[in-house]
């Protein structure tokens, strides 16, 4: 584990009141700014995980469009990941809200490798996510 890990796992367990998440060599903690996969109109947000209170949450910094560029949208500074609790197994469990402003109820994210796994599910059913680190 490098240091970098270590000083944000010990931070985050901090905040988040998990001891034990600090302690286990094979959690990577999912603070940081990542990218998300293009929704079907080819939008990509990238979301910065930071501690909120006792949880985790995410909020979009930049929208880009289908050729990577900016593009304005009202999501910039919105939440989207919502309440992110640390689970035994290393993850977190909480809500999501999707580029289309849809809920997504129950979402649990791992970061592994330097991606974070997402499993979003709501009204429609569940799907799987892979969201680039970029920091």
């Amino acid at each position: 584990m490098t240091v970098f890990r270590v000083i944000a796992a010990s931070a985050c367990a901090a905040v988040l009141g998990s001891a034990a998440l600090a302690q286990s060599a094979q959690v990577e903690v999912p603070l940081g700014l990542w990218k998300s996969e293009p929704d079907r109109r080819g939008i990509v947000l990238n979301v910065r995980t930071k501690p909120c209170g006792r949880s985790m949450c995410g909020r979009v910094e930049r929208v880009k469009d289908r050729r990577g560029y900016d593009t304005p949208s009202t999501m910039v500074g919105q939440k989207v990941l919502w309440d992110l609790k640390p689970q035994p197994d290393g993850s977190f469990l909480g809500k999501m809200v999707d580029s289309q402003g849809n809920w997504l109820s129950e979402t649990r994210i791992e970061a592994r490798s330097g991606k974070l796994h997402l499993r979003t599910c709501g009204d429609d059913g569940c799907q799987d996510l892979v969201w680039k680190r970029l920091r």
